[in-house]
């Protein structure tokens, strides 16, 4: 397994909604720094990977979508997978529909030799005024530059919980 040093950018609370890094071992930079995007080193598919969970943290499911294989398949652990594009967009979509903000962390993110990206995360959705927080370990399957298996291992009585 390849491991990358790579700084994520993601909205955090911390910094009062201004942009904070995390590094790929989770280390917390103090203070955000100017480092270019041509400067961060990794592949094609964590670029890929990272501007996935950028769309969904900015909640633009046309973009979302755009990565996504037309007979991809999208799986939520333990759920049933969604399969191809119009499922995969209902699902997304309902998402959306039940929360009014996202925000998606990276903590820590490799890729295997086989060039399957894996994430660990954590998702949170504002739903209802209320923060559901889900640590997620996801593993990504691309293929000819699209995203082909998107799986995401989570704990779903820690979800339903937090749902009430």
């Amino acid at each position: 397994m390849e491991f990358f040093s790579t700084w994520v950018p993601h909205a955090g609370r911390s910094f009062g909604g201004r942009l904070s890094l995390f590094g790929a071992k989770g280390v917390q930079a103090a203070e955000p720094t100017a480092v270019a995007a041509k400067d961060i080193t990794h592949s094609k598919n964590i670029d890929i990977v990272l501007a996935f969970c950028k769309a969904r943290q900015m909640r633009d499911l046309e973009t979302q979508m755009s990565f996504i294989a037309d007979d991809g398949i999208y799986h939520n652990m333990p759920d049933d997978p969604s399969v191809g594009g119009a499922q995969i967009r209902a699902m997304l979509g309902g998402f959306l529909a039940r929360s009014d903000a996202t925000e998606i962390i990276v903590h820590n993110i490799a890729q295997t030799r086989s060039g399957t990206v894996l994430t660990e995360r954590l998702d949170r959705s504002r739903i209802k005024g209320k923060w559901i927080e889900v640590p997620v370990m996801g593993a990504t399957e691309i293929m000819n530059g699209k995203i082909k298996h998107w799986r995401d291992y989570y704990d779903d009585l820690r979800l339903r919980a937090q749902m009430g």
